[in-house]
């Protein structure tokens, strides 16, 4: 197996999976806030956020990798990363640890993770007491936003 290329990875809480998003590509962590509803979008486009005067897609991450929606709760937070010249955010369950993947070793997913899930992941690191699934930002962001353009036309 390789090692994990990615470094440093944020910790988050997607249901029962622990979620690895590469630190590089976060610009921050807000508590949640609300996002603006806007009709006629896909269910996992939360909606809009207002950061700091820039207008920021906000995507359901967990009805994303496992079809069931973030409920917000004290813990709930929106990862706000940069994808090429777009910013979204990235509803997740909780924020936890920043964990070092470079000295690990990335293990392919496990096959009974189900396809249409593993199209978001790069690969996984084992932790002390649990696997780590490393998001693919860039899959995520290209698919939340193609689909939010789709349907604003």
């Amino acid at each position: 197996m390789k090692r994990a290329q990615n470094g440093m990875v944020i910790c988050c809480r997607v249901g029962g999976l622990l979620v690895g998003i590469d630190l590089a590509a976060t610009q921050e962590i807000n508590r949640q806030v609300e996002p603006t509803f806007v009709p006629l979008l896909q269910p996992h486009v939360r909606g809009l956020i207002n950061l700091r005067g820039n207008l920021v897609t906000v995507l359901d991450l967990g009805q994303i990798v496992r079809g069931s929606t973030t409920t917000g709760g004290a813990q709930t937070r929106c990862v706000v990363v940069e994808l090429g010249e777009e910013v979204v955010g990235l509803l997740v369950d909780a924020v936890g640890d920043v964990v070092d993947t470079a000295g690990r070793r990335r293990e392919a997913l496990p096959t009974h993770l189900p396809q249409d899930q593993q199209q978001w992941f790069s690969g996984m690191v084992q932790l002390e007491r649990e696997l780590l699934l490393l998001l693919d930002v860039a899959a995520v962001g290209r698919f939340g936003t193609a689909a939010a353009a789709g349907n604003a036309r």
